[in-house]
């Protein structure tokens, strides 16, 4: 009997190992200013009321979870690209609320953000194994790491599209840049800097970008975890 193809690859996680990291009650390690300001920044966004209530009820499980402390990794890395800068660059000169002041935090947190590419899949941009990048801010081998959620950074250049990929967990997602989003084979939406949404677990996604780079920012609760 034939195997049958895997649609379950999520292609916004960029690796399967398990990382067992012990949390700790709030205060008994104290996060790192950096760390807390983006984090206060990013509760702001999603749990405003301007937000998708899906998606802020989903960011409002993951963020329960910041009142313990993962371990934490603040070592310079040499993996800088420009296309974060301009993003974040583009970003701070926006006038809205909430994305201008998450690209300050986000400003703060770039000497300790580790880039890694991911795997390509169905419908991506030619370029795509050079022009994207996956940053994890929280979570397993993030600059806090622990096992229990995720909060991480897409980064594209510009002209370049994500390929169809299927969520094997539920996401909130903020976007920083102007971005077109496909959620479940639906029409290609545009979605300005600062849109909050949802793609459920098993919904298959794809998100693209034009003359800017693209920055996004999702969250998600792991596996065992609710």
């Amino acid at each position: 009997m034939s195997k049958k193809p895997d649609h379950s690859a999520d292609l916004l996680v960029t690796e399967k190992d398990g990382v067992v990291a012990r949390l700790v009650v709030r205060g008994a390690a104290r996060r790192p200013d950096a760390l807390q300001g983006f984090l206060n920044a990013f509760a702001s966004a999603m749990l405003s009321s301007n937000a998708c209530p899906t998606a802020s009820f989903i960011a409002g499980k993951v963020l329960q979870r910041t009142e313990r402390t993962g371990i934490f990794n603040l070592e310079e890395t040499a993996s800088r690209k420009q296309s974060f800068e301009t993003a974040l660059r583009h970003a701070r000169q926006s006038s809205g609320f909430p994305h201008q002041g998450l690209a300050t935090e986000l400003a703060q947190l770039s000497p300790y953000i580790a880039w890694r590419s991911g795997r390509s899949g169905p419908f991506a941009s030619v370029n795509f194994s050079k022009a994207h990048a996956h940053s994890i801010l929280i979570g397993p081998s993030g600059i806090e790491t622990r096992p229990d959620i995720r909060i991480c950074l897409i980064l594209m250049e510009p002209y370049t599209r994500f390929p169809d990929n299927v969520q094997t967990r539920s996401k909130a997602f903020l976007l920083l840049s102007p971005s077109e989003i496909c959620i479940d084979g639906e029409a290609w939406l545009r979605a300005d800097a600062g849109s909050v949404f949802v793609v459920e677990a098993g919904q298959t996604f794809a998100i693209r970008c034009t003359s800017q780079p693209l920055l996004a920012i999702w969250c998600q609760l792991e596996e065992g975890f609710k």
